[in-house]
């Protein structure tokens, strides 16, 4: 199961969230598999991860850019403590945006071990500024993990 940290980071436009993804490369192919069938589901996608997070996919047809947020289940915060417990990350996109997203995550299971960022996928395809920053990392399969 892919394993996702919670950071956030200062910036000059304020504090941003960043997700750290960690992943073996079959991982990251069960997330594009994933990806490829909320494209055709009516109903949101569920990834379940090692960490307290789990990832809801939906299409959405009026969504021309990937939009990624983190939430909870209401995306409703009376408190800090509300908004320091939100435990979804939502990414939502067109046929055409999810597809992209599934091609970007099999093209990153096969680079190797390491690290990429999301920006590599705004590059060719849209992704909304105000969407959390991402770092996938792609782990050996033969490494033990730390939890």
């Amino acid at each position: 199961m892919l394993r996702i940290e919670l950071r956030q980071k200062f910036r000059s436009n304020g504090l941003i969230d960043e997700v750290v993804v960690f992943g073996t490369p079959e991982e990251y192919l069960q997330f594009a598999e994933l990806v490829n069938t909320a494209i055709n589901s009516t109903e949101p996608i569920f990834l379940e991860s090692d960490s307290l997070v789990r990832i809801e996919i939906s299409q959405s047809e009026y969504s021309e850019e990937l939009f990624t947020s983190l939430q909870n289940e209401n995306d409703e915060y009376f408190s800090m403590q509300d908004w320091a417990a939100r435990d979804i990350l939502r990414v939502k996109g067109s046929d055409a945006v999810l597809r992209k997203l599934s091609a970007f995550l099999v093209d990153l299971s096969g680079r190797g071990i390491g690290y990429s960022y999301i920006s590599e996928f705004s590059e060719s395809s849209s992704y909304l500024n105000h969407s959390p920053e991402w770092r996938l990392h792609v782990e050996s399969t033969e490494s033990p993990r730390v939890h």
